[in-house]
């Protein structure tokens, strides 16, 4: 049977407060766009000593901008490694309840579990074996996989295809 991990969901408010810290990062980010642009304004009009303060103060927030820029570029890669984290709990949650669910009526709960954790549409014998060994069934042979679709079969959960030779499989709603 499948093994189930529990690991903790990023929160709403976390996934938010992201959010926020990422909005206020582009805020500063624009508001300091547009200084740096009068900054390279103020330093066209004057040569002197004042001019040379400005480019320093240019080159700081150009600094500055690096910095929030590298941060808003490490927050998104944070977000983008929560939001695949939820999506495989999401995954680990929709085959928990396939695999708990009742068997349907005139299939084995074996057979059943199969039948729920595959997924809509078609594919070859080799794509849906390695499936469902992902999927937590990883002593289930080959063969008794082959088996338990032929059974499914007869049932008329799943219809056998052969495309030249090559035989594939589809899942039908019932």
């Amino acid at each position: 049977m499948g093994c189930v991990i529990r690991m903790p969901l990023l929160k709403d408010t976390e996934r938010e407060q992201l959010r926020q810290l990422v909005k206020a990062c582009l805020l500063e980010i624009s508001k300091l766009k547009i200084e740096l642009k009068k900054c390279q304004k103020e330093s066209l009009r004057s040569r002197n000593a004042e001019g040379i303060q400005m480019r320093v103060l240019n080159d700081e927030v150009k600094k500055q901008l690096l910095e929030r820029e590298n941060e808003i570029k490490h927050l998104k890669q944070v977000i983008r490694e929560k939001n695949d984290l939820i999506k495989d709990l999401e995954n680990t949650r929709k085959y928990f309840k396939a695999l708990t669910a009742k068997p349907k009526k005139d299939i084995t709960s074996f057979q059943s579990q199969i039948y729920q954790v595959l997924p809509d549409g078609e594919g070859s014998v080799e794509d849906l074996y390695e499936h469902i060994k992902k999927v937590g069934f990883s002593e289930l042979s080959r063969e008794n996989f082959v088996h338990a679709l032929r059974n499914l079969e007869r049932k008329g959960y799943f219809e056998s295809i052969d495309h030249d030779g090559e035989i594939s499989w589809k899942k039908i709603e019932k």
